[in-house]
């Protein structure tokens, strides 16, 4: 399957989640704590982007497996440094768009997912038992459970979009979208002061982002 630009879903999941968010603000204005990355090697400061050869194959599941919950699979490399992202990008231009975006989130992190939405939404299909939570990964061994309001899903359910929110929090907004074995989130909780994102990379693969919305979703509606 063709990969899909960062920016195709971004205007799916972000678009969505920037009206929740602006909901949300007028209800509450929480004071934003960045939090601090974790076993960072230092301050990823932009670089001049390394040469992609154009015949690099990109390895699939770069980093080894630190931690692990049912579904989800979280490796430990900051995914701010350089050298890093440099193991993540598919070509230059990806580089370039995520060396970037380092001024605008607080962390990065590569999880894995065992099974993807697709292919939970195929075994419900086949039940007969519409999907009604699911579980997302955060940072660091954080799960999010996700409780559905509304899905939009297509007649093969290869594809599709959900919308809801964390489970017992009211104030909370979250929405997904997945195509194949590709998914993007964005999930926001004032309350809790949590702002995520979710940026597919390899199918089965997410790259999770916290970010600050005052100059995130906000200012630039999304990823480069």
């Amino acid at each position: 399957m063709k990969r899909q630009p960062i920016i195709f879903w971004s205007t799916i999941v972000v678009a969505l989640a920037v009206i929740g968010l602006v909901v949300l603000r007028r209800e509450q204005s929480p004071s934003i704590t960045p939090r601090p990355v974790p076993n960072s090697s230092g301050p990823s400061e932009p670089v001049s982007p390394p040469r992609f050869s154009g015949s690099e194959p990109l390895q699939k599941r770069p980093f080894a497996v630190v931690r692990e919950k049912n579904n989800i699979e979280w490796t430990a490399e900051n995914g701010r440094d350089t050298n890093v992202i440099h193991r993540l990008a598919h070509n230059e231009l990806e580089y370039q768009q995520m060396v970037d975006e380092n001024s605008r989130i607080i962390q990065r992190q590569l999880v894995y997912c065992k099974e993807t939405i697709a292919a939970l939404v195929e075994r419900a299909k086949l039940s007969g038992q519409p999907i009604r939570w699911l579980t997302l990964p955060g940072l660091d061994g954080q799960e999010i459970p996700f409780e559905i309001a509304r899905a939009d899903l297509s007649p093969s359910g290869q594809q599709g979009t959900f919308a809801g929110r964390i489970v017992g929090r009211p104030g909370s907004l979250v929405t997904l979208a997945f195509k194949g074995g590709r998914e993007a989130f964005t999930v926001i909780s004032p309350t809790e002061n949590l702002y995520l994102q979710g940026d597919p990379h390899e199918p089965g693969e997410i790259l999770v982002k916290s970010f600050d919305p005052k100059t995130y979703v906000a200012g630039v509606c999304g990823n480069p």
